[in-house]
C-alpha cells in the first residue's frame, strides 16, 4: 500500500553526491596516491509545469494534451523509444476502437495508413496490426511537432508529497543525470505507479501469481529452406500442443510471424523479479521455437522459421495500481454506469488471462461489454491535489483494468489527464476545484468523443452472438 512520505531533509540527502571513503583499515593496503571516489552526478533542478512519467500512449497523450505554446511539459521514458508496450513490449497491434479516439491519435492513424503501416480498420476484429517499428518513429515524430522533446533513457526514482497534497519533488536519473523536477502538475503513465507510490500515495497490487500474466513477444521469419533446430541447455521442451505455455500466432503474407508467449509466476514492480522473468521468458522462447521447428503448432510444421528479433522487453497486463477518488469496478462496466464526469470511453472486452496457469486453458475470462464510461475521478490519486494517473495504473478493480488496459483506451485517459492538467495551470486550481464540464468541452474539441452510442459499432457482432447464443 502506500509510503511514508519523505522529509525533506531525507530526500536531499538521496539526491545529491555520494562519496565513498577508504576505511581506515583498508587504508593501509591502498597506493599513497588513492583518493576518496566520487560516485553519481551532481543534482540538478528544473521547474517545469507538467511532469508526464512514462512515454507509452497514455504518456505520450497526456503530453500532447497538456501541451500549451506557454506550458513547458516534459515527458520522460526509460526505454529508447515511445509507445510503451505497443512498442518496446513487443505488442504490435491497437486493441480498443480506434476509429474514434482523438485528434491526436488519429493523426498518427492517418500517417501510418498513407506509409501502409498499419491493417484497414475492421470494427469486428479486436485487434488491428501495424508495423511497430514504423509505429515508433511516426509516434516520435508526432510528439516533437507538437514541441514536446522526449526525454529517452530517463526515469523517476524518488518523489515526495507536501503537507497540501501536492506532489512537489520527483527525482529522475538518466546516463550522466540527475534532475530533481519542481514541478506544478504531475501526471503518472509509467504503468505501474512507480511515481506515485514513490510519493506516498495509496495503490493497489496482487503480486505474482495474482496479477494479469506477463507475454514475451518475439518475431520468426521464413528463410526460405529447412532450418537446423537446437534445444539449448536450461530450456523447457513439450511433446503435445496442449503442453505449450498459451500461444498466438500472427502470421504475414510476407513470411513474418509475430509470436506472443504467456509468462507467469513474475512480479513486474519488483525489480528483480522482473529480471528473472526476462531471463525465464527467453529459455521458455527458446524451446517454444524448437517445438515450432520440430513439432509444429495445430497443424502446421515451422520447420523454415528462424528467430528474427524479440521485443525490448517483457510484455506487461497489470500489475500496481493507484487508488483514485473513484475505483472503477467490473460491475459498473457491465451494467454502463453513466457518470457526470465522464472524460474517456472503454470498448475493449473483458480480458482476464489466468495468472496462475501457463497453458491455455480456455484462455480466461473474455466477457464482451457494451462502450462504458470512465470517470475524470479514477484519474485522480485520491487525496492528491496534483497528480493524474493514467493507462493501465489508472484507479480500477483487475477485472475493469482488464478491459480498460488496451492503448486506444489508454490513449483517451492520458489525453483527459493532460486536459485536466492544462485547466489546473490555466485557472490555478488543485484537482478537487476542477471544472469537468470544461475538460469535457475541450476534449471533444479534440475530437475525443464522449457520448457511448457513438461507439457502438466495435465489436458489435461478438456481443450479438454473444446475446443470440443465451
Amino acid at each position: 500500500m502506500s509510503r511514508p512520505k519523505i522529509l525533506r531533509r531525507n530526500f536531499v540527502k538521496k539526491t545529491g553526491q555520494f562519496t565513498l571513503a577508504a576505511s581506515a583499515a583498508s587504508a593501509s593496503s591502498m597506493p599513497s596516491s588513492a583518493k576518496t571516489v566520487t560516485i553519481g552526478n551532481s543534482t540538478e533542478t528544473r521547474h517545469v509545469d507538467v511532469l508526464v512519467a512514462g512515454g507509452g500512449f497514455a504518456g505520450v497523450m497526456a503530453a500532447i494534451g497538456a501541451r500549451q505554446y506557454d506550458h513547458q511539459v516534459v515527458l520522460i521514458e526509460p526505454h529508447n523509444v515511445l509507445g510503451g508496450q505497443g512498442v518496446a513490449g513487443g505488442v504490435a497491434g491497437f486493441c480498443g476502437d480506434t476509429a474514434r479516439v482523438n485528434r491526436p491519435f488519429a493523426e498518427l492513424i492517418s500517417t501510418l495508413s498513407n506509409y501502409n503501416l498499419i491493417a484497414p480498420y475492421n470494427p469486428n476484429s479486436d485487434r488491428r496490426p501495424y508495423d511497430l517499428e514504423g509505429c515508433a518513429f511516426f509516434l516520435q515524430e508526432l510528439v516533437l511537432a507538437k514541441g514536446i522533446y522526449p526525454f529517452l533513457h530517463a526515469q523517476v526514482i524518488d518523489a515526495r508529497t507536501d503537507l497540501d497534497g501536492r506532489v512537489c519533488d520527483v527525482l529522475a536519473v538518466a546516463p550522466g543525470k540527475r534532475i530533481l523536477y519542481r514541478p506544478k502538475m504531475v501526471i503518472d503513465a509509467t504503468g505501474d505507479c512507480f511515481l506515485a507510490h514513490a510519493a506516498g500515495l495509496q495503490t493497489m497490487h496482487e503480486g505474482k501469481n495474482a496479477q494479469l500474466p506477463m507475454s514475451l513477444y518475439f518475431t520468426l521469419w521464413d528463410t526460405g529452406g529447412a532450418v537446423k533446430p537446437f534445444l539449448p541447455q536450461n530450456c523447457p521442451s513439450w511433446e503435445h500442443d496442449e503442453e505449450l505455455p498459451m500461444t498466438t500466432l500472427h502470421e504475414f503474407s510476407s513470411g513474418k510471424i509475430e509470436v506472443k508467449m504467456k509468462v507467469i509466476g513474475f512480479d513486474s514492480v519488483d525489480g528483480e523479479s522482473l529480471s528473472k522473468a526476462e531471463m525465464h521468458a527467453r529459455r521458455q522462447m527458446m524451446g517454444l521455437i524448437y517445438y515450432l521447428q520440430t513439432h509444429g503448432y495445430r497443424g502446421k510444421l515451422y520447420d523454415r522459421y528462424a528467430l528474427a528479433s524479440v521485443s525490448r522487453q517483457i510484455g506487461i497486463r497489470g500489475s500496481r495500481r493507484i487508488i483514485g477518488e473513484h475505483v472503477l469496478r467490473e460491475e459498473e462496466l457491465k451494467e454502463r454506469t453513466r457518470f457526470n464526469d465522464i472524460v474517456a470511453v472503454g470498448t475493449y472486452h473483458i480480458d482476464y488471462h489466468w495468472p496462475d496457469r501457463l497453458e491455455r486453458a480456455g484462455t480466461g475470462i473474455t466477457t464482451p461489454l457494451d462502450p462504458y464510461a470512465i470517470p475524470l475521478r479514477s484519474l485522480i490519486a485520491k487525496g492528491s491535489q496534483n497528480l493524474l494517473v493514467a493507462g493501465r495504473c489508472a484507479s480500477a478493480d483487475q477485472m475493469a483494468m482488464s478491459s480498460m488496459r488496451v492503448m486506444a483506451t489508454c490513449a483517451q485517459m492520458g489525453f483527459a489527464a493532460g486536459k485536466a492538467a492544462v485547466q489546473c495551470l490555466d485557472e490555478g486550481l488543485p484537482l478537487s476545484d476542477v471544472s469537468v464540464q470544461k475538460i469535457q468541452t475541450a476534449l471533444t474539441n479534440d475530437g475525443q468523443s464522449l457520448n457511448l452510442s457513438q461507439y457502438g459499432e466495435y465489436l458489435k457482432e461478438q456481443r450479438e452472438s454473444v446475446q443470440n447464443a443465451k
